[in-house]
Parts: structure tokens; sequence; C-alpha cells
């Protein structure tokens, strides 16, 4: 993140890590143009502002919600809620009513043939500057009982910021990189608060790692957002639980659902259409390091033990 490149490099190949983000992606160096096959966009001001405000407020630092979820618990394995379309419990239930237009004017398709869409959050406070590891988003619970051998991806992937960019928190990372198919090209989506990401959802992505040495007193010391997965295919939602498992129904009285509430007469300030962003890219992906011994795994995926380390974590 320095740009000592070379200086890295020896410490990697010392670790016997054979291969790291190039260049392009630690500089934040998205300057070529992106290549119309590359499917990434960026909407901004297309949410009601109003909705955005509810939702930082109900998922603030000590909400209900993380603490029913046991969110901070070392233990917890991934877990995720299932949203049927039309449907309106709580605010994140508008919020994903809220998208369906603006899924509509990237991916009409995938609009006009979405079934149930699968919602997370996350939050990162003032010292988890260390990103999110690079990973494919799929259908958890067929991964974990099909030991790998099934993958299954969402047609699109799609994030909402809640929070402004901070140098303390890295931008998000999409690579054009699916299971066995290596990308060559990539791009990086800074943080706004309202900002939303659509991308294919068998795409590796991830958050790369802050530099908080470079923030300064007023800027975020927070990252909120929330993740929407839409599926065309027919999933099969499990009842809630706890602990809390991938692609949950929605219990209407549980405290945290009560705790998130609603905005009353959304409805009217719904279609708000939002402004597209142009992004750019970076090329390639991935670089070599030479290196005589085979590594340890590294957190967050960001330096490779071999280049096929990706595909061998998704389907151990």
């Amino acid at each position: 993140q320095l740009g000592r490149f070379a200086q890295a490099d020896a410490h990697l190949s010392a670790l016997g890590l054979g291969a790291r983000l190039s260049d392009a992606i630690w500089a934040e160096d998205c300057t070529d143009s992106l290549p119309a096959e590359f499917f990434v966009r960026v909407i901004d001001d297309g949410l009601p502002s109003e909705l955005i405000a509810a939702l930082r407020q109900a998922l603030h630092p000590g909400s209900v919600y993380w603490e029913e979820h046991r969110y901070t618990a070392q233990e917890l394995e991934f877990f995720s809620h299932a949203h049927r379309m039309g449907e309106e419990v709580h605010l994140v239930d508008q919020l994903i009513e809220a998208l369906r237009p603006l899924l509509a004017q990237v991916a009409p398709q995938v609009a006009a043939g979405a079934c149930l869409a699968e919602w997370w959050a996350h939050h990162r406070v003032r010292d988890q500057w260390h990103g999110h590891p690079l990973h494919f988003d799929t259908h958890e619970r067929l991964l974990r009982d099909s030991r790998g051998a099934c993958v299954q991806h969402p047609s699109v992937s799609t994030v909402v910021y809640l929070s402004d960019a901070s140098p303390r928190f890295g931008p998000t990372l999409v690579t054009s990189q699916r299971p066995r198919e290596p990308g060559e090209v990539a791009t990086l989506v800074q943080p706004r608060r309202g900002r939303v990401l659509f991308f294919d959802g068998s795409y590796l992505h991830g958050a790369l790692p802050g530099r908080p040495w470079l923030a300064k007193p007023g800027d975020p010391e927070r990252r909120l957002c929330i993740m929407v997965g839409w599926w065309t295919g027919a999933l099969e939602p499990l009842p809630p639980s706890d602990p809390p498992e991938p692609l949950m129904l929605t219990d209407p009285d549980a405290r945290w659902v009560r705790h998130l509430g609603k905005v009353p007469g959304l409805a009217a300030s719904m279609r708000l259409g939002g402004q597209p962003q142009t992004l750019g890219s970076a090329v390639p992906v991935w670089r070599d390091v030479p290196t005589a011994a085979r590594g340890e795994p590294f957190f967050g995926r960001f330096f490779l033990s071999h280049r096929g380390q990706v595909d061998a974590d998704l389907l151990r």
C-alpha cells in the first residue's frame, strides 16, 4: 500500500507466498476503461434518504441486531436472511423493495426473474481496518452439505453502502475471476452513503485493507453496508434458528425485527432513478512472486500460496 512492491515481494517470497494482488490494485489505480463484458455497475442517489438514515440508526454499533445474532463471536459462521419479493416486514425489506427498480435498470432480466433476495449486514469499527477476505457469494448451505461439490451463485450481488469513504477502510474490490476461471480485470469502488454497487454474483470480490495512517479528524470511524444476493433459481429458506444459519426466514416477532421497524409512507419516494457512475478498471488482477517454497495460507487472500488457492479454499 506504500508502493514498496519489490520490498514486499522479498518478504512474501521468504514466506513462500507465490502470488499477490497486482501493483495497480494496491495503488488503487483504476485508469483503464471498464470492459463492456465486465458486469459491474454503480448507482448513486437512487435510494430514499430517510430510508438510509433509518438504517444507519437502527444498525448502530450497539444495535439489538448485532447482539441477537452474536455478530462478534469468533465461532460464528456465515448467516443470512431471506426476503420474498413484495414482503415488507422491516427496514431491510423496505430497502430491498427500493432496490428492485435500480436492479431493473442494470439487469432487467434478473429483476424480472428474481424469486428471492438473500441479505446480510456487515460493519467495521475504528480499529477493524484489515479489509474483508476475497470470496465468492454462494449458496452456503448447499456448498456445506455437498462438501464443495456443488457451487451456486446469486445471479447478481449488491452492496448498499450506509457510510461514507474513509482512509481507515479500503474500497470494495471486484474482479472478473470466477471459480476455476482466472480473471484479468478488476475495479475498485469507494463507499459513499446511499451508493449501490451491482455485479455478477459469480465474481471474486472483497474489500482491501484500509490506510488508517492517512485518516484525519472527522473522517468516518465506521464502515456499514448491507449485501443482497438476487436469486433467480428455486431456493428453500430455512426457518429462523439459533445459532443463525444462511438464508433464514424472518420471525416478525423477533426482538431485532421490532427494533429495526419500518419507515412509514415510504412508497411515494421509492422511484428516484439515481445517477449511474463511470468506473475504471485495473489489469491484471494477480502478480506472481518468485518463491522456492509453498507457504501457509494468508488471511484475506490478498496474498496466495499459489494462484489456485482461491478455488482450493472454495472447494475445501
